[in-house]
C-alpha cells in the first residue's frame, strides 16, 4: 500500500511524519481491514455483497437475526458494572495522605471528565474488533485563568490512530510517536490556520479512516493530524564517594558508578499533509493515547489483533442463512402444483391459473382428456419442507455461536438445563474466564492511565490552590494542596500537601464497583442477622448504613448511639479517649458524686435545726397570746385588783422569760450562718454551698 506523495516537502520534521505514516499504514493494512469488516459485520452488514446481489435480482430475501451484540454487552456492560478503579501507593517513605489526596484527585478528574464515556467506547472497540484508545488532554479552567485542570475525553473512531509499529508493550507505552487523524471543512481550516496552505489530497488517511464524505455539496474537507513524537535526550549520571549523585563530576573528586540517563520530551504537532500547523510540548513524559487490545498475538512475525466477533461470523452466518431458508421455504415458496389430464382445463384456464391465489368456492374440470377418455380430477403434488432439518441447523448455528464467543446460557440469562444455584454461578463463571483477557487488558489500560495522570498532576496542579476530592464511595471533600493546609497534626504542626514531591506507585483494583460491594455487604449482613437476630443489637447500625434508603445515614446513626460505651467509635473528627484517662474521669466523677452526697445532707441537718428553732419560738409566743387573753378577760370580769397585780407580776416574769427565749434564738441562728458561711467542697471550680438563709 502507497499513501500518495503529490506535494513534495522540504521541511525534514514533515519528511519523518510522512515517512512514518506511510511505514504505520502498510504495517497495520492487513489489522485494519479485519477491524473494519468485523465493525461492519457487528453492525448488521453480514452477507458478502456477491450472494446479496445475486438474491436481490431474483428477488429472494437476505435476512440477518444479529445475535453478536447480546455476546459483546456480556462483556461491555460488565465493565460498566466493575470498572478498574486506580489507588496510587507511596513509595520510599512518601506522605501516605498525599498518595491519599493524589487517588482522590484521580477520581476527581474521572468524574469531571465523564470518563465512562470514554472507557465505554473504547472497550467496544476492543471486544468488537480488537483495539479501542482514549486520550488526556488539559483544558484551562476559563477563558480568565491560567490554572488548568486535566480530562479524560474519548477516541470515537479507533481507526483514526495510528501507533508506532515497533511498539511492543501492551499499554503502547514504549512507542515512539502515534497519529491521530481528523477532518475540518475548508472554511473551518481557513479560520483555524488563516495562513497555512489548503492540501484537499488525501495524504493522511488508510484503510477505515477515509475522509468523511458526509458533509453536503462539494465543499472541500481538510485531513489533519496529530503528530505525537517522543523525542530523547541522553545524558551521564555520577555517583561520588560520599554517596552523592551528580550529573558532573566536580574537579578534585572521583566518581564510583556511572550510567546513561534518557530524559524523554513529548510533542505535540499539528500536521496537514504538507506542512506543520502548530506545535507545543506536551507537560508529561508518555504520549497521553491509551490503548485497550483485544488477543494480540504474533504469527511468524506478523501481528494479529481481534475481538470476539472475528471467530463468531461465521456461525452467525449460518444462523442468518438456515433462518432465511426456512423462512423462503415455508411463507414463499409456491404453492404445490396440481397433475392435470390434458385438455381437463379446456373451457376453465383463467379459473385454475389464479387456484393458487384466489379462493374459489368450486373450480370445474372436464372429466376427460382430449382423447376422449375418462380422467379422475386433477390433484396436488404435495411436497412437505424439510423445516425440521433445517430448525436443527439453526440450533447447531446457535450452539456454535455459543462456544466461540465462550458465553453459554447461563451468562444470557436464558434457562439451561442448570438447576441449582451452585451450577448456575459454576456456569456463568466459565463464561467471566473465558472472555477475562478483555477485562485483564483493559485494567493495563487503566493503570497505564494512572501513571500517565500520575506523572502529569505535579506539573499541572503547581500552585497552591483548593482541590477536589472525590472519595470511593464518592463522597466529596475539599484540601489544599501545595502550601499551607489549615490543618494540624497531632504535634500542633499546620500540614502541608506537596504534591510536586515524593514518589508514588500505581496499582489498579478490579472487582465490583462500591455500589455493588454495599449491596453485597448489606445482602450479607441481612443474612447473618436472620440467622443470630440476638445480634442486632450489636451490629444493626452497619445493616442500615449498607442500604440505600434515603434517610440511612440518619437511622443508622442513631442506632450507633445506642450501643453499649465499648462498641461506641469515637465522633469524626475527635481522637479516641484512652483507656486511662478514661479510668481517671470514672475515678472523677465518682469522687464528685460523693462530695454532693456530703453537702446535700449537711443542707438538710440545717435546714432541720432552724425547723426546729422556729417551732419552739413559736409555741412560745402562742403561749403569751394566751395568757394575755387570759388576764384581759379577767379584768374585764371584774377581777380584784390584787389578783390582777399578783397576775400583772407573773405575766413580768413570763415576759422576762420570752425575752431569754428570743435571745436564744438569735443567738442559734447566729451560729449556723456562721456554720454555713464555712468554705464548702467545690465540684470542677465552681462553689456548690447553699447561701445563709435570711431567716
Amino acid at each position: 500500500m502507497q499513501i500518495p506523495n503529490r506535494i513534495p516537502v522540504t521541511d525534514p520534521v514533515m519528511t519523518l511524519a510522512r515517512e512514518r505514516f506511510t511505514f504505520t499504514a502498510e504495517a497495520e493494512y492487513n489489522n485494519r481491514i479485519a477491524a473494519k469488516g468485523d465493525l461492519e459485520f457487528y453492525v448488521s452488514d453480514q452477507w458478502d455483497q456477491g450472494t446479496k446481489a445475486d438474491r436481490a435480482s431474483a428477488n429472494r430475501p437476505c435476512l440477518t437475526i444479529n445475535r453478536l451484540p447480546q455476546f459483546t454487552r456480556q462483556i461491555t456492560n460488565g465493565l460498566r458494572q466493575n470498572m478498574p478503579a486506580v489507588h496510587i501507593i507511596p513509595v520510599h517513605d512518601s506522605d501516605e495522605e498525599v498518595a491519599e489526596i493524589l487517588e482522590g484527585m484521580v477520581r476527581h478528574i474521572q468524574d469531571i471528565s465523564q470518563s465512562g464515556i470514554a472507557y465505554s467506547t473504547a472497550n467496544l472497540n476492543q471486544v468488537v474488533a480488537g483495539q479501542g484508545f482514549f486520550r488526556v488532554v488539559t483544558e484551562y479552567l476559563n477563558e480568565k485563568s491560567f490554572d488548568q485542570e486535566i480530562k479524560i475525553k474519548r477516541i470515537k473512531n479507533a481507526l483514526s490512530v495510528y501507533v508506532d509499529p515497533n511498539a511492543i508493550e501492551p499499554d503502547y507505552s514504549d512507542a515512539r510517536y502515534m497519529f491521530i487523524t481528523s477532518d475540518l471543512t475548508r472554511a473551518a481550516f481557513e479560520e483555524r490556520y488563516p495562513d497555512k496552505t489548503i492540501v484537499s489530497d488525501d495524504y493522511l488517511s488508510a484503510m477505515g479512516d477515509s475522509v468523511r464524505t458526509w458533509l453536503s455539496g462539494n465543499r472541500d474537507v481538510m485531513r489533519i493530524a496529530e503528530y505525537w513524537t517522543v523525542e530523547e535526550k541522553r545524558s551521564k549520571l555520577y555517583q561520588l564517594e560520599d554517596g552523592s549523585i551528580v550529573d558532573k563530576v566536580p574537579e578534585g573528586q572521583k566518581a564510583l558508578k556511572d550510567r546513561e540517563v534518557v530524559e524523554r520530551k513529548v510533542m505535540c504537532r499539528h500536521i496537514s499533509g504538507v506542512e506543520v500547523l502548530e506545535e507545543y510540548e506536551w507537560e508529561g513524559k508518555y504520549i497521553p493515547i491509551i490503548p485497550c487490545l483485544g488477543e494480540d498475538i504474533d504469527v511468524d512475525g506478523t501481528r494479529i489483533i481481534k475481538g470476539m466477533v472475528r471467530d463468531a461470523q461465521d456461525p452467525q452466518r449460518m444462523y442468518n442463512y438456515w433462518a432465511t431458508a426456512q423462512t423462503e421455504m415455508i411463507a414463499l415458496a409456491p404453492k404445490a402444483p396440481y397433475i392435470i389430464a390434458e385438455g381437463q382445463l379446456e373451457g376453465y384456464k383463467a379459473i385454475w391459473e389464479n387456484a393458487n391465489t384466489t379462493s374459489y368456492s368450486a373450480l370445474p374440470y372436464k372429466p376427460t382428456d382430449i382423447m376422449g377418455h375418462p380422467v379422475p380430477p386433477p390433484q396436488r403434488q404435495v411436497a412437505e419442507p424439510p423445516v425440521q432439518a433445517m430448525v436443527q441447523a439453526m440450533s447447531q448455528a446457535a450452539e456454535d455461536l455459543k462456544a466461540t464467543t465462550g458465553i453459554y446460557d447461563a451468562s444470557l440469562g436464558a434457562k439451561s438445563n442448570e438447576t441449582s444455584g451452585k451450577a448456575i454461578n459454576a456456569r456463568k463463571m466459565q463464561g467471566d474466564v473465558s472472555n477475562y483477557h478483555f477485562m485483564d487488558n483493559f485494567s493495563y489500560s487503566i493503570q497505564h492511565l494512572g501513571r500517565i495522570l500520575l506523572d502529569l498532576i505535579p506539573k499541572i496542579y503547581v500552585t497552591q490552590r483548593i482541590v477536589r476530592i472525590l472519595g470511593q464511595d464518592d463522597s466529596v471533600s475539599y484540601k489544599t494542596i501545595n502550601g499551607p493546609s489549615g490543618e494540624k497534626d497531632a504535634n500542633g504542626i499546620e500540614k502541608i500537601y506537596d504534591i510536586t514531591t515524593g514518589q508514588y506507585d500505581v496499582t489498579v483494583d478490579v472487582g465490583p464497583s462500591y455500589k455493588t460491594k454495599r449491596q453485597q455487604d448489606s445482602e450479607s449482613i441481612g443474612n447473618l442477622l436472620q440467622a443470630n437476630p440476638e445480634l442486632w443489637a450489636t451490629c444493626g447500625d452497619l445493616l442500615v448504613k449498607s442500604m440505600d434508603w434515603p434517610d440511612a445515614e440518619q437511622i443508622s446513626e442513631r442506632l450507633r448511639k445506642m450501643l453499649p460505651p465499648q462498641l461506641q467509635d469515637a465522633p469524626d473528627g475527635q481522637q479516641e479517649i484512652p483507656q486511662q484517662v478514661k479510668q481517671m474521669l470514672d475515678q472523677q466523677s465518682q469522687q464528685i458524686e460523693q462530695m454532693t452526697a456530703v453537702i446535700h445532707q449537711l443542707s438538710d441537718e440545717r435546714d432541720m435545726k432552724l425547723y426546729e428553732l422556729k417551732s419552739k419560738e413559736t409555741i412560745e409566743f402562742e403561749k403569751m397570746k394566751t395568757q394575755i387573753t387570759i388576764e384581759a378577760m379577767k379584768v374585764e370580769a371584774g377581777a380584784s385588783q390584787s389578783l390582777m397585780q399578783a397576775e400583772f407580776a407573773s405575766i413580768a416574769n413570763d415576759e422576762q422569760l420570752s425575752n431569754q427565749a428570743a435571745m436564744a434564738i438569735h443567738n442559734a441562728g447566729l451560729n449556723i450562718a456562721q456554720a454555713h458561711a464555712m468554705p464548702q467542697p467545690q465540684q470542677n471550680g465552681v462553689d456548690n454551698s447553699t447561701e445563709n438563709s435570711p431567716e
